[in-house]
């Protein structure tokens, strides 16, 4: 039981969401943790917030690569395109390297916006009766 108010407020939010807005709000607690970990490495603060930083990234992204349904064949480019971004963030990790971090913010951007997108054109249809994509 969560004695914490704001914890349990959030994990309800979490539990209420949608799979498309889940999908958005991974996504961007990705990129939030990859521009905390550029930050800690700018600022050569303590580079164990860094790696943490990373790994939680890291994790995010492998954790959607796990859930990708392979009988869509979209499922097969977004596996690839996740396998590029850990590996990015994983040696971007060990080297300490902002420039790595920096390249791979957008993708996570564009693929963020990619689902955001896709998420209100499946809203707007269920809304108007139609099916969801």
């Amino acid at each position: 039981m969560i004695n914490n108010p704001y914890q349990q407020y959030k994990e309800q939010s979490l539990a209420t969401l949608a799979p498309g807005e889940l999908l958005v709000k991974l996504f961007e607690e990705a990129i939030k943790q990859m521009h905390l970990a550029r930050i800690a490495i700018e600022k050569k603060a303590d580079f164990s917030v860094a790696n943490d930083c990373l790994n939680k990234a890291q994790t995010i992204v492998s954790t959607l690569t796990t859930s990708l349904d392979m009988r869509y064949p979209i499922s097969a480019d977004l596996r690839d395109m996740y396998i590029f971004i850990i590996k990015q963030i994983h040696t971007a990790n060990l080297k300490k390297d902002t420039k790595m971090i920096e390249e791979t913010i957008p993708l996570l951007k564009d693929l963020r916006d990619s689902f955001e997108q896709a998420e209100k054109i499946s809203r707007r249809n269920l809304h108007m009766g139609g099916k969801a994509i």
